[in-house]
């Protein structure tokens, strides 16, 4: 970790930047600004926080990075509490990185009530968060991704044919 660093002239030399560096994809880490791209926040502000060193960060800022890499923004914002809201996969060691996503447990279809559920179309809305996330490099919290499953799954069931609402949809909740 610190040589990745030392090489780049880049400590970790706050806590803003130690959480952060915590988000980070392995690219990110030898690319410090290349975290900037994924989350999507301006160049200037992350070299603030990067290279200039600022300990803290306005809340809509913490906010926008906690969406995109699904962490808590009361932690990420002023260090408080645990860095995901579900303490189990933090305790575990799940690595959060985009391509190191842990696999779910998937149940068998007998042990789950789908009474009323449309699975083709429950899985076709999955498969078009998980394709959008993924080219497009963000990650959402379990519980965001989860609405934004069903919202998808009830627009396909009501329009099959509602691609550009879906799209609209996606670019507005990611």
């Amino acid at each position: 970790m610190s040589s990745e660093l030392n090489e780049n002239n880049m400590e970790l030399d706050t806590p803003l930047k130690k959480r952060l560096y915590q988000l980070m994809t392995d690219e990110e880490k030898r690319q410090p600004f290349s975290f900037a791209t994924r989350i999507d926040i301006g160049k200037s502000t992350f070299h603030n926080i990067w290279t200039k060193g600022s300990t803290s960060i306005h809340r809509g800022t913490a906010k926008k990075i906690a969406d995109a890499t699904g962490v808590d923004v009361d932690w990420l914002h002023k260090g408080i509490g645990e860095p995901y809201k579900s303490s189990d996969t933090a305790e575990k060691g799940i690595d959060h990185n985009v391509e190191s996503q842990p696999q779910p447990v998937t149940p068998s279809l007998a042990t789950v009530d789908t009474d009323g559920i449309d699975m083709q179309m429950m899985i076709e809305a999955l498969t078009i968060v998980d394709n959008y996330l993924s080219e497009h490099q963000k990650r959402m919290a379990p519980e965001r991704k989860a609405e934004l499953v069903v919202a998808i799954y009830d627009l396909l069931c009501k329009s099959p044919e509602a691609g550009s609402t879906i799209a609209t949809m996606l670019k507005f909740a990611v």
